[in-house]
């Protein structure tokens, strides 16, 4: 029950930070990984926060479908979801637009 809460909520914190702080991470990957362009760097970035939020229900889902998630506290993932994903994925998506012009 304890791995399924942390696999699920380590899926939602990892997708914001990457996409809030995507920007920042690829100018860091740019100057010590490689010196490919950062935009390339962001692309990647903000379609594996995209891809985590859009994992996340299905991990949701299958975790009540096993019994490792109380039906209780199903309620909460959703919500949770919504409203840091959908935000977050909105405006990571917004900033690559930019980027790329």
């Amino acid at each position: 029950m304890m791995k399924a809460n942390v696999l699920i909520l380590g899926s939602i914190i990892l997708a914001t930070i990457l996409g809030i702080f995507g920007q920042g991470i690829s100018y860091f990957m740019n100057e010590n990984i490689a010196k490919i362009y950062p935009v390339y760097y962001l692309t990647g970035l903000t379609m594996i926060s995209v891809f985590l939020y859009l994992v996340t229900p299905v991990l949701t889902y299958i975790s009540i479908k096993k019994q490792k998630i109380e039906k209780d506290k199903f309620g909460v993932y959703p919500l949770a979801i919504c409203a840091i994903g959908l935000p977050t994925s909105l405006w990571s998506l917004f900033v690559l637009a930019m980027w790329w012009g």
